[in-house]
C-alpha cells in the first residue's frame, strides 16, 4: 500500500496510522512555484511491533501454570511463549518455547 500526504509547510510531518511490523520506504521532494520537484530525499523505517502487554497467571496447578495477555495487534497469527526453569538445588536448570 502507498499514501501521500499533500503540501507540507515546514520541515516535520507525522505519518498516522500505520501498521507495525512493516517497513516503509518514505520520500521527500522539494516543490516550489513554477520549477520542477527535486529529486526525492528516501529513508526505510521499520514499524516495531510491540510486546503484549498484561501477562498474568490465571491459574496453576502442581504441574501447570496457565497465563493469559492482551492481544497487540490484528495481524498477529501468533506468539512465541518461552519459560526458563531454575531449581532449588544448584545446576537444575531447564528451558522450553511454544508456538501459540
Amino acid at each position: 500500500d502507498s499514501g501521500s500526504v499533500g503540501p507540507v509547510t515546514g520541515t516535520s510531518h507525522t505519518l498516522d496510522n500505520l501498521l507495525d511490523g512493516l517497513a516503509y520506504t518514505i520520500t521527500v521532494i522539494a516543490v516550489g512555484g513554477d520549477h520542477l520537484p527535486s529529486e526525492g530525499s528516501q529513508d526505510t523505517v521499520q514499524i516495531p511491533i510491540l510486546p503484549p502487554s498484561n501477562l498474568m497467571s490465571t491459574s496453576q496447578t502442581q504441574s501447570t501454570i496457565a497465563i493469559s495477555w492482551d492481544h497487540i495487534s490484528s495481524r498477529m497469527v501468533s506468539y512465541e511463549v518461552s519459560y526458563t526453569y531454575q531449581g532449588p538445588c544448584s545446576g537444575v536448570d531447564d528451558s522450553g518455547t511454544e508456538t501459540v
